[in-house]
């Protein structure tokens, strides 16, 4: 690839090739992000909303009938969220940890 053709990609001057693209996807770069705005996601991957009411699902299932004040709730919750996005994560696991630290 010449120095000149990346400027012009960048510069909105010309569009990339397929061959281009398939080169920097293979390098680890998210062509439709490149291409969108939109990161790819994996098919396995749940949503953002259907990771946020596992989440709180969890942290409530974790809880039972202990009550924590809407801060720490609120910890709980985005601690939860973000191991669920973990492919090793699971919702046992998840709730484990929440009755262990609750």
């Amino acid at each position: 690839m010449q120095r000149r053709a990346q400027i012009r990609y960048e510069q909105g001057e010309r569009d990339p090739d397929a061959g281009y693209l398939a080169a920097i996807a293979a390098a680890g770069a998210d062509v439709t992000y490149i291409l969108t705005g939109r990161r790819e996601r994996p098919a396995s991957e749940l949503t953002d909303r259907a990771r946020l009411q596992a989440a709180i699902e969890v942290i409530e299932e974790g809880l039972g009938d202990k009550l924590l004040p809407p801060d720490k709730k609120a910890e709980a919750i985005l601690v939860a969220y973000e191991l669920l996005a973990e492919p090793a994560a699971t919702r046992a696991k998840v709730i484990e940890l929440i009755r262990r630290v609750a």
